[in-house]
């Protein structure tokens, strides 16, 4: 047996307050999402916005830069001196003196390192130090001291020479004088292990 059910439609009069029910009730739902949404993107963009703020105040500028400092360095030849030294005779021998560094520097006698031991020969003994053109002037003795000291102190310390610029060097003449007035006990006596103390400055 078949059976049918009647589908009752509400009255014509109804359908029209439904259909502005309907409405209202969509309306509201979107207004309502759209409201969340508005409100979720205003949220990512203040997220957004704290984030960035937080790296750019936490950032260092500069982090990968490594500084070093700069060095003054100076390097001497050796002085030889090897002779037989009598009274009223000085000795000559010229020495290089070189800026290794990375600054410009002035060149100072600082003083004079004494021998290993101290003798009335080496008491005699006077040192002077002068600015060469050339290795060959200072052997030749045409070179004028501009520093003089004793073995036995003390001595002033005096700059030598220009200003030496990086890379650059300069020749010192280095006198090594036994006055005629040294006492007749220096004989047969010698001076080893002495020199003279250099420095530089940067400028």
């Amino acid at each position: 047996m078949l059976s049918s059910s009647k589908l009752s439609l509400p009255p014509r009069e109804h359908i029209g307050g439904w259909r502005e029910l309907i409405s209202r009730v969509s309306i509201r739902s979107m207004a309502k999402s759209i409201v969340a949404l508005a409100a979720a993107s205003c949220l990512a963009v203040l997220a957004a916005g704290g984030t960035y703020a937080l790296l750019n105040s936490s950032a260092t500028a500069g982090s990968g830069a490594t500084i070093t400092s700069g060095t003054a360095a100076l390097t001497v030849s050796s002085l030889s001196l090897s002779t037989t030294l009598y009274p009223g005779l000085t000795i000559y021998a010229p020495v290089t003196v070189s800026n290794v560094g990375q600054v410009r520097l002035t060149t100072r006698i600082a003083g004079l390192t004494a021998p290993t031991a101290s003798t009335t020969f080496s008491q005699s003994l006077s040192v002077g130090v002068g600015v060469a053109a050339s290795a060959a002037a200072c052997q030749a003795g045409s070179v004028a001291s501009t520093w003089s000291g004793t073995l036995h102190g003390p001595n002033t310390p005096a700059n030598i020479g220009p200003t030496l610029p990086v890379g650059g060097s300069i020749i010192l003449c280095v006198a090594l004088t036994l006055p005629i007035g040294a006492p007749s006990g220096a004989q047969g006596q010698s001076a080893t292990s002495f020199g003279v103390r250099l420095d530089g400055t940067q400028v």
